[in-house]
């Protein structure tokens, strides 16, 4: 019996470091091409779509702030269970968009429920700021994608 384990000790050792081998060829670009074609492309669109709802919605009533807001944050949920791109030049942009929308979200949504223009109209301006930075991050990504 103890020989019939250690075989399978042995071939279990055998195929996970196969796997690390083979998981190891893939290149960052293409990790990154994965990344934006496996729904990176969809997170942005969707932060990119959001943002420009509560810059618009920052002319318009406190309920529809908060609504735009609220969105925001949904989108930001998602980017951030999707993952950080696999770029060494957009990560950085791309985390600080992610927590300047939802700070600047977050603000919002409090600021409308306290009756709090000012508040909610600083939680929108910090929004307008990460909407600059995610460009920012898009454009690394392109940069890297374009390299490959």
């Amino acid at each position: 019996m103890r020989f019939g384990v250690r075989l399978l000790n042995v071939a279990t050792a055998t195929v996970a470091t196969g796997v690390l081998l083979v998981g190891c060829s893939s290149t960052p670009a293409e990790e990154l091409e994965d990344w934006w074609s496996s729904g990176g492309d969809d997170r942005v669109k969707a932060l990119s779509d959001t943002s420009s709802n509560v810059n618009t919605a920052s002319m318009q009533v406190m309920d529809d702030k908060r609504t735009a807001c609220q969105q925001l944050l949904a989108a930001v949920a998602e980017a951030e269970k999707y993952g950080t791109p696999p770029s060494e030049k957009a990560k950085g942009f791309w985390a600080e968009a992610l927590t300047d929308f939802e700070h600047g979200s977050n603000e919002c949504v409090a600021g409308v429920g306290q009756k709090d223009e000012p508040r909610t109209n600083e939680g929108i301006r910090e929004v307008q700021r990460a909407i600059g930075i995610l460009a920012s991050a898009v454009s690394m990504i392109r940069i890297d994608l374009e390299a490959k």
